[in-house]
């Protein structure tokens, strides 16, 4: 909880410090930006919730019959590799036998209750996860100083940066794809209810949720909205599949470039790995700590597997004459060009592979012949193999 709590707070940090340049402090800031969370909250729910709740009813109550009509569509198609797969499938979702009068009402008072304690739990973490979230807004500097004091003086500035940079990096994916979510969501919902497909609200929800997994969330939430308005007629379906693929190509091709760059997005495949593990390990909330955990997993191998910083670093030099400055400009040169090099997104060529390697070997043979003119001592290798 505490690090959901934590996650939630880095997305909103830079909306707490925008409303603290009006002259406020950071306290009163953490006040306005997450009463005004809370309201939107509320609100979303008041009015959401109710529709969401009687759409996901009436459709649970159609899914049995939504699927004898899938597969009896199924079953109708010409192919015989199609009809033989329908055949394999059950010919009626199973459903409980209902229950007498009074056991009957006794059944839905205990699920009455059994919801409401789901409601009640649900409603107790969130509150939970916003203090807390209230909490290290305020006391953020405090808490990283203190953490930091705990590590070695020679290790606190490298500490700092690498948590400087999670922060950036995880409030700025965070923002951009909750942003994204929320637009697909919105287009999901517009469309269904042009082209008229039933119970748009909780299909467009359920897409909304599942667009933060990548690759295959788009597939699985698109699923039941074909079920759904293949119910109506094929043509339905068509209309729905066409917007489904038409859609999808919106968000690859024009939304997310322009809402993530490649220093925000994070690797679908650690995503997937990450969504994976924690949620075998820790269910629910691994999941939702997945993609969070993973964009930190993928700056730390950035960081020290891709990047090594101590690879590129300057080497210590006993003065600041003019070979140890140029030697560190060279070596910044030689960071930068390996950085653009990694990052590129052109097309990967021989030539261009070869011209990478000759322009990493220019360079570092001329680190070398600077510290040969720095400090001759330190080179143990003949001045032929140098040059």
């Amino acid at each position: 909880l505490l690090l959901i709590a934590i996650v939630v707070a880095i997305a909103l940090s830079p909306v707490v410090a925008l409303v603290q340049r009006g002259g406020v402090s950071r306290a009163t800031a953490s006040v306005i930006v997450y009463l005004l969370l809370a309201g939107l909250l509320l609100t979303a729910a008041g009015v959401a919730v109710p529709a969401v709740y009687g759409q996901s009813t009436a459709l649970l109550e159609r899914l049995p019959r939504t699927y004898h009509q899938f597969r009896q569509f199924l079953l109708e198609t010409p192919s015989e590799l199609i009809a033989r797969f329908a055949e394999r499938l059950p010919s009626h979702l199973s459903s409980e036998a209902k229950p007498p009068g009074g056991e009957a009402a006794i059944k839905t008072v205990t699920q009455a209750i059994g919801y409401g304690g789901i409601v009640a739990k649900g409603v107790y973490l969130l509150t939970a996860t916003l203090l807390l979230a209230f909490y290290w807004s305020i006391y953020e500097e405090r808490s990283k100083r203190s953490f930091l004091l705990f590590l070695p003086t020679a290790r606190r500035a490298e500490a700092g940066e690498i948590i400087d940079d999670i922060e950036s990096k995880l409030g700025a994916y965070l923002r951009a794809q909750g942003l994204v979510c929320l637009i697909m969501g919105g287009l999901v919902f517009a469309v269904y209810f042009t082209i008229g497909v039933p119970y748009a609200l909780p299909l467009a929800l359920l897409a909304g949720i599942l667009e933060a997994l990548p690759v295959f969330g788009p597939v699985l939430a698109a699923i039941p909205a074909l079920l759904v308005a293949l119910s109506v007629s094929p043509a339905t379906a068509l209309w729905a599949l066409a917007a489904v693929v038409l859609l999808q190509q919106f968000e690859s091709n024009f939304l997310v470039p322009r809402l993530m760059d490649r220093s925000v997005g994070v690797n679908a495949i650690v995503t997937l790995l990450g969504i994976a593990a924690l949620s075998a390990l820790w269910g629910l909330a691994g999941a939702i700590l997945a993609i969070p955990l993973a964009a930190v997993a993928q700056l730390a191998l950035d960081r020290y597997l891709f990047e090594p910083a101590e690879a590129l670093e300057p080497a210590e030099t006993n003065g600041r004459d003019a070979a140890s400055l140029l030697r560190f400009q060279v070596r910044e040169l030689l960071r930068d060009l390996q950085n653009e090099f990694r990052r590129k997104s052109a097309r990967v060529t021989e030539r261009s592979d070869r011209l990478e390697e000759e322009v990493e070997s220019l360079a570092r043979d001329i680190d070398q012949a600077l510290l040969a003119a720095a400090r001759p001592e330190v080179i143990a290798a003949p001045r032929e193999a140098t040059l």
